[in-house]
């Protein structure tokens, strides 16, 4: 049954919180009355002022979709006759297509497109609190380890416009300026061992166009940045053998082994050709003290490598640009985030983690312990830093945190957080994007939940989804319109 939000405030068109895992709202809530038609089985709910909808189409136990028809309206749903009355519709087409339907009243003529998504489609829960300027944005996922995995396209009414399913896991997925699809391969392996890891790089139909690598290592999944000049940033665990590991850490229940391999952060920038015209490792810059309480759990998660047994220390998972040949990565296993100069290679700053030389000055945060596992860091419009901490390990909330850094005094000063009461913790993964009209986008890790704020911080959505999203990403704005992706959906059908 649909969830109801309680409230007194919201207008009518969001006082239900809309249940269409299997598009069962349209079943239970009452369909708008749109002149002398009543269409039910639709999700949004049919309305005249919308012309794009989806439905179950029946597969499956999903009900029908059923047209009322009162006076003298007519129906007809395709090129089929007309339809009189109460009647059933059978779209007459597979799942995945669209078909239309077209309302004839008093001399006027309207088109609905209903698109019929698959049998297998994944199960969602939008439930709209205000109005929201989240326009379109990028989920991926698996819901079951039978299930196939999807990369959906939602708009700001909990509406999939554009879905895919990979022939492989996938990671995550964005789409990019140009409009095209990078989707990231997943095959579960930790950190850059399977060497068919990559951004499969494809058209809105579908099509592969190329698909982007790191050279020299095993590409690491974590993150794909756009550059100005169409270059990629992406990232890399670059394994090296024999490093001194005797001194780092020491633990009760398992002592470091004297000397062992390592995996080294690293960064490159990738043309298109898929040339390497500019990399960062982090051996040198990163001292393998910084990785603190975190060696605990890194010594007893070894990975293979050519070296053999093989520790990740550093454990990157995000890439921004903060203008002026400087770079923002966040680090995992060091609790931290950084900043980069791109010429010279050297950390410019340090926020969180075990206090280093480049350590910043943290004014005003609540949080007694700053970071724990935080991902996705980025720069916003503003200028200030945002991070998703996960907050593992800490006595807190998950949370988005906000910096304001004045690196002439070294000093970061907190400028508030978002959290949702709805989550607890956040063991992994979580991303917090901004939206074009101020707001922000977050998933919160590995909790199956995508949650929208306003600009003045308060919910404005929340997305359920069957299964956790590693990142929800905003479309760019003007990248592609819901039109290009109806289009691209009907280039892809069979």
């Amino acid at each position: 049954m649909p969830k109801i939000v309680p409230t007194l405030l919201l207008p009518l068109a969001c006082l239900a919180v809309v249940l269409v895992g299997l598009v069962r709202a349209a079943d239970t809530a009452r369909p708008v009355q749109a002149s002398g038609v009543r269409i039910e089985g639709l999700y949004p709910e049919f309305d005249p002022g919308k012309t794009r909808y989806v439905s179950r189409c029946g597969s499956g136990a999903a009900p029908p979709i059923r047209a009322e028809v009162n006076g003298p309206a007519t129906v007809r749903v395709g090129g089929r006759g007309r339809l009189a009355g109460d009647g059933e519709i059978d779209p007459g087409v597979a799942a995945g297509d669209d078909f239309p339907i077209t309302v004839s009243e008093a001399g006027r003529r309207s088109t609905f497109w209903v698109r019929c998504l698959p049998a297998d489609f994944p199960d969602w829960e939008f439930e709209s609190l205000r109005p929201s300027g989240a326009g379109l944005f990028v989920v991926s996922f698996q819901a079951s380890a039978d299930s196939r995995p999807w990369v959906i396209v939602f708009d700001s009414e909990g509406v999939p416009r554009w879905w895919y399913s990979p022939d492989t896991r996938v990671l995550w997925a964005q789409v990019l300026r140009d409009g095209t699809i990078a989707v990231t391969r997943s095959f579960q392996d930790g950190y850059g061992q399977d060497p068919r890891m990559g951004h499969e790089i494809r058209s809105v139909s579908g099509g592969l166009l190329r698909v982007a690598k790191t050279r020299g290592s095993v590409t690491d999944g974590h993150e794909l940045q756009e550059m100005p000049n169409g270059n990629l940033l992406l990232d890399t665990y670059a394994p090296a053998p024999a490093i001194e590991l005797r001194n780092v850490a020491a633990w009760k229940k398992r002592r470091p082994p004297n000397r062992g391999a390592v995996v080294f952060a690293e960064i490159q920038e990738i043309d298109r050709a898929g040339h390497v015209v500019w990399r960062w490792n982090s051996r040198g810059h990163i001292k393998l003290g910084e990785t603190g309480r975190w060696w605990r759990s890194v010594l007893v998660n070894p990975k293979p490598s050519r070296f053999g047994e093989t520790f990740d220390p550093v454990h990157l998972n995000s890439i921004d640009r903060d203008g002026g040949g400087r770079l923002v990565i966040s680090s995992r296993h060091t609790d931290a985030v950084y900043g980069i100069d791109r010429t010279s290679g050297d950390i410019l700053w340090k926020l969180g983690g075990t206090p280093t030389p480049e350590s910043l000055r943290v004014v005003g945060d609540p949080a007694k312990r700053l970071l724990g596992g935080p991902h996705d860091a980025r720069v916003g419009s503003d200028g200030r830093l945002t991070i998703y901490d996960n907050g593992k390990g800490r006595p807190r909330l998950p949370r988005v945190v906000f910096y304001r850094l004045d690196l002439s005094r070294r000093i970061a000063t907190y400028a508030g957080q978002l959290n949702d009461p709805e989550v607890t913790e956040s063991h992994c993964c979580g991303s917090a994007r901004e939206l074009p009209d101020g707001g922000w986008l977050v998933s919160w890790g590995d909790n199956p939940l995508v949650t929208a704020f306003d600009r003045a911080g308060k919910i404005a959505f929340r997305l359920h989804l069957a299964a956790s999203s590693f990142r929800a990403v905003p479309v760019p704005p003007g990248a592609v319109t819901p039109a290009e992706l109806d289009r691209g959906m009907e280039q892809m059908e069979p």
